[in-house]
């Protein structure tokens, strides 16, 4: 009896059973291969695969077998999603403070894997004077897509859903930012669960435990993930990271040194010309703010830091 094979994407994966939903809007759970296992291939949400479906039994859900992992156009690994079209970064206007390292970091991978990032800035209705024009200062140089919203008031949502259309989108930032609130908004019926803010410690109680992708119509799809809280460490060399960013990216060609990172390097453009000290100016349009060059410095460092202990 002749197989019948059908392609789809994996949306859920849970302890070693992958649903595939495919284009007829069909959803078949499916095991994996032995083969991906000798093949060092890991399945994962986001992918499009090849899957073989079983035969149809009363009372049971469809099942199959994973046959293929068709190619990535890009991958992550923490959390372990696949084929992402944009990153929405999300962070507080007003609580938590903003974890803007974890932003640039978010932001260099988005640009190491030709992801589109979008910089959302939540609870808008509830910012002190000043506080969303500081926010975006930072990032409007760079020439970042940012949207000021509120999930709570719908502010800036209309803007927001637009950027929804026929993309994949993952969600990212620090817990207690709104992230499923603004979802929930975005998506009415979708109904994710949402956590409170620690008054005590002002982080998050994490609502979301596996990593799954939502349809949406349209063509699109949400990843709701719990992996992008907290981000580390970077994979990137030190000298791979101005060019990630917007800012900087061909300003060695007026340095000294072709290959000047700009920061203990004599004769640097960036340091001389670059770098926006003047705060009056909420929203600079060429250079990089000071706040972010330090952020810079300060993952470059890192980068040169963990290639030496790789190195030792």
């Amino acid at each position: 009896m002749t197989q019948e094979i059908r392609t789809g994407r994996i949306i859920k994966g849970v302890g070693g059973f992958y649903t595939v939903l495919s284009e007829d809007g069909s959803t078949t759970v499916c095991k994996a291969r032995g083969l991906f296992r000798k093949q060092n291939v890991t399945p994962v949400v986001g992918d499009y695969a090849e899957f073989s479906l079983g035969a149809e039994r009363a009372g049971e859900e469809r099942s199959g077998y994973l046959m293929r992992i068709l190619p990535r156009k890009n991958e992550l690994i923490r959390p372990a999603v696949s084929n992402i079209d944009r990153l929405f970064i999300v962070i507080a206007a007003s609580r938590p403070i903003p974890d803007l390292l974890l932003v640039d970091k978010l932001l260099i991978l988005a640009e190491k894997h030709g992801i589109e990032p979008i910089l959302i800035i939540n609870k808008c209705d509830e910012a002190e004077p000043g506080a969303i024009e500081a926010l975006s200062g930072q990032y409007a140089p760079a020439g970042y897509d940012i949207h000021c919203v509120s999930a709570e008031s719908g502010m800036g949502l209309p803007a927001l859903k637009e950027k929804l259309s026929g993309a994949v989108i993952c969600l990212a930032g620090q817990s207690a930012v709104g992230k499923s609130s603004l979802l929930n908004a975005l998506l009415p019926g979708v109904s994710l669960a949402v956590g409170g803010l620690s008054e005590k410690t002002e982080r998050g109680r994490h609502t979301t435990r596996h990593t799954e992708l939502i349809p949406l119509e349209g063509g699109g799809a949400v990843l709701d993930t719990p992996g992008f809280s907290l981000l580390d460490a970077l994979d990137v060399e030190p000298e791979e990271i101005r060019l990630l960013y917007p800012e900087l990216r061909g300003a060695e060609e007026n340095c000294r040194f072709s290959k000047c990172l700009h920061i203990t390097e004599p004769g640097c453009f960036v340091k001389k010309e670059l770098i926006i000290n003047d705060k009056t100016d909420p929203a600079p349009k060429k250079g990089i703010c000071r706040e972010r060059y330090e952020r810079y410095v300060r993952l470059v460092n890192e980068a040169e830091e963990q290639r030496r202990h790789r190195y030792d």
